[in-house]
């Protein structure tokens, strides 16, 4: 496997770099702390290109491919993890269209997910069933010239700023996997309420929701795919959407060696720099080693998901799930070591790992928990 990066692809990814560190790292406190959506931060994304990365330029988009925008949802999320975590969730969703929407639809709105200018949520989870896609019980009742929605939904992400939600729901719970459908809406359709947004441990910066549909009427074009085919839309768009959140918590785990590696340096105890201890040493060691495992396994899994196109046969379920696992995984780990590492600076909130660690935890249940992770990968293991 090649995971090297053409002369473009490599100047869009310095640029990236750039972005995070002049204008994303410099406001990721005051985001977080005022608990608000930052539009600058994602319409800059959007200026830059960087939303357009996994789409044609038919559409708007740079069509640079999974490499080279896995490595740039790295370092967006470790100059700030919110925005980090908004554009994984915001190509996710945005690659189902692409992937399975009619021309219409590809029309109807990717140019304008792509520049910015609307913003998607991922609307999969409810609140008794999150790790059992299969489960849903939000139904779509046919009717004539269309459907009618009612249901909820929980722990949505962006829900409260976007424009564009993708929607799974169920012609008729009896019939399982069977039964689950998916559809695009705008948010502003009649029938639907955002919720109150739920208060969180970390990623204020993100607002999550619940949102409830009561007999909310969609026509017939905001199908998505085909009838009862919804969980292919949806495993489809999670191999990628984990792909995304290991390059996230890869960006969080490097800001966090980052600060502590500068902090060992320049932190003096018995007359040296504490970097000279064995014992921060190899802490250090543990942690880069952890960061670089985690990019490879994602890098990796892009490299794959670029092959496989639209084959949903060749969908890199195992390589997404390892990446995913181990990079937040390993997540937790670092940012807890950046923490010792610092002591009580580190447990305050004048330095940034503290944050880092709160933002930590929730990579490892997003995308589906790591537990879920773990059952997939064994899945694949035995069906080989």
């Amino acid at each position: 496997m090649d995971f090297s990066l053409s002369e473009n692809e490599l100047e869009i990814v310095e640029l990236v770099k750039e972005i995070a560190d002049n204008e994303l790292a410099p406001r990721m406190v005051e985001i977080d702390e005022a608990s608000r959506f930052s539009w600058d931060n994602f319409k800059l994304l959007g200026n830059a290109g960087i939303l357009g990365m996994l789409f044609p330029e038919k559409y708007g988009g740079t069509d640079l491919g999974y490499l080279a925008y896995s490595l740039s949802v790295e370092e967006v999320s470790r100059g700030d993890f919110n925005t980090g975590l908004t554009l994984s969730v915001h190509s996710m969703s945005a690659l189902a269209i692409l992937k399975f929407g009619t021309d219409k639809q590809k029309e109807t709105y990717l140019q304008r997910l792509m520049t910015g200018d609307y913003l998607m949520a991922f609307v999969l989870s409810e609140p008794d069933f999150g790790s059992d896609a299969a489960g849903l019980q939000c139904r779509a009742e046919k009717v004539d010239g269309g459907y009618k929605l009612n249901g909820t939904k929980a722990w949505i992400s962006n829900a409260e700023d976007a424009h564009l939600f993708v929607v799974w729901a169920t012609l008729d719970p009896k019939l399982g996997k069977k039964g689950i459908t998916t559809f695009i809406i705008e948010k502003d359709t009649e029938g639907i309420e955002v919720a109150k947004k739920e208060p969180k441990m970390g990623g204020e910066g993100t607002a999550t929701n619940q949102i409830i549909f009561t007999d909310c009427f969609i026509p017939d074009d905001c199908l998505l795919g085909e009838e009862g085919r919804g969980l292919r839309v949806a495993l489809n768009s999670l191999s990628g959407g984990r792909i995304g959140v290991a390059a996230n918590a890869t960006g969080v785990s490097q800001r966090a060696l980052d600060e502590a590696l500068a902090y060992s340096q320049e932190r003096v105890q018995f007359d040296v720099p504490i970097c000279e201890f064995q014992g921060i040493q190899w802490k250090l060691a543990d942690m880069d080693t952890m960061i670089e495992a985690g990019r490879l396994l994602y890098q990796k899994a892009a490299y794959l998901k670029q092959y496989a196109g639209n084959d949903l046969d060749l969908d890199p379920i195992k390589e997404a799930s390892q990446a995913k696992c181990f990079a937040t995984d390993s997540c937790l780990h670092v940012c807890s070591e950046a923490v010792q590492i610092m002591g009580a600076y580190g447990y305050s909130r004048e330095y940034p790992v503290e944050r880092l660690m709160r933002y930590s935890k929730v990579t490892q249940i997003f995308e589906g928990s790591n537990e879920i992770q773990r059952n997939l990968i064994a899945r694949e293991l035995l069906k080989d």
